[in-house]
C-alpha cells in the first residue's frame, strides 16, 4: 500500500491524493513517470524528490521513515510492506501513580503469544522488540509505548500502529474491548474482564506469589495482543475500501492466536468477588 501512497509528500492531503488516483497515478512511477502530472502545484518537482526517496527508503525497509511522515490515523499503510515484522503490545501495570510494569505481551501475529512477567523474565522484552519494525498497539501511543521506554528502557519502533488513532478515524470508538465486542472477538472465560482486574491480579501475587494467579494475570495479557491483527484487518478492509485497490488489498479476518496461559477458574472467582460483592465484573 505505501507504494500507492501519496499522503506523506510535504503538503500533500487525502483530497490531493484522491484526485492522483482517480486521473490514474496509482503509484510512485506513475506519478514519476507522468510527463506532468494533474497538479497544478509548485511543489511538483520536490514531491518527485521524495518520492525518489520514498523508493530507497522502501527498498530499505525503513518503516520509520514512513512513519514519521503520514499521519497517525494513517499509519495502517505500514501493514503491508511490514506484515513479518509486527509487534503486537500490550502491558500491564500495578495501578500505582509510578505505573511499574507488571506483565507484557508480545504477538507477531503469526505464532503465539510471548507473555513477560516483573520478577521473571520482563527485561527479556527489551531484547525481543528489536527485530520488530512495527510497533502494533491499542492507545499505546500515550501509555504502553512511552512506559516501556522509560520503565524498561525499551528502543521500540517508531512506526506505530495505534489501532486507537486508526479506529477512530473510522468512528469506532471507546475502549479495546468495546471494539473487540463490535467485531465479534471472543474472549472466553475472561469475557468483561478489564484492566482493573490486572492490577487486583498482580496486587495478590505480589501478596502471595500463587502461580495459578500469575497465569490468570498473563492470559488476560495475552488475549489483549492476540486481539489485536482481528481489529486491524477490519479497520484494513473499511480504509481500503475507499480506495481503488479494495479489491487486490482487502485482507481475510484472522482468528484471534492462540492463548499460551489458561485462566484460573477459581482465581477469576475470587478475584470477581473481591471486586465486586455483589457479583458482576462491572463495566
Amino acid at each position: 500500500m505505501l507504494n500507492h501512497t501519496f499522503l506523506h509528500l510535504p503538503g500533500l492531503g487525502p483530497s490531493t491524493e484522491r484526485r492522483l488516483w482517480a486521473a490514474g497515478i496509482l503509484t510512485w512511477d506513475d506519478f514519476l513517470n507522468a510527463p506532468q502530472p494533474p497538479l497544478a502545484s509548485v511543489k511538483v518537482p520536490l514531491w518527485r524528490d521524495e518520492l525518489l526517496a520514498s523508493k530507497e527508503r522502501l527498498d530499505a525497509a525503513d518503516a520509520d521513515w514512513f512513519a514519521s511522515r503520514l499521519p497517525p490515523a494513517e499509519a495502517w499503510r505500514l501493514f503491508y510492506d511490514f506484515r513479518d515484522q509486527l509487534a503486537c503490545v500490550d502491558i500491564e501495570t500495578d495501578g500505582t501513580p509510578q505505573n511499574e510494569v507488571t506483565a507484557v505481551a508480545f504477538y507477531d501475529g503469526i505464532n503465539c503469544a510471548r507473555t513477560y512477567a516483573h520478577g521473571k523474565n520482563l527485561h527479556d522484552f527489551v531484547a525481543d522488540i528489536t527485530a520488530s519494525k512495527v510497533l502494533v498497539t491499542f492507545n499505546g501511543r500515550c501509555f504502553d509505548a512511552p512506559i516501556l521506554t522509560s520503565h524498561l528502557g525499551a528502543r521500540l519502533p517508531k512506526a506505530h500502529i495505534d489501532l486507537r488513532n486508526v479506529l477512530c478515524g473510522i468512528g469506532v470508538k471507546g475502549g479495546l474491548k468495546k471494539c473487540e465486542e463490535r467485531y465479534g472477538v471472543d474472549r472466553g472465560d475472561l469475557t468483561g474482564a478489564d484492566g482493573y482486574l490486572a492490577v487486583l491480579l498482580w496486587r495478590e501475587y505480589a501478596r502471595h506469589g500463587h502461580p495459578a494467579v500469575l497465569e490468570t494475570l498473563l492470559a488476560y495479557n495475552a488475549a489483549d495482543v492476540l486481539a489485536l491483527p482481528v481489529l486491524l484487518a477490519h479497520a484494513i478492509n473499511e480504509l481500503v475500501g475507499k480506495t481503488p485497490f479494495a479489491a487486490t488489498h482487502s485482507l481475510p479476518i484472522p482468528a484471534p492466536g492462540d492463548n499460551p496461559h489458561r485462566p484460573d477458574a477459581d482465581v477469576l472467582r475470587r478475584v470477581w468477588h473481591e471486586r465486586r460483592p455483589g457479583g458482576g465484573w462491572g463495566r
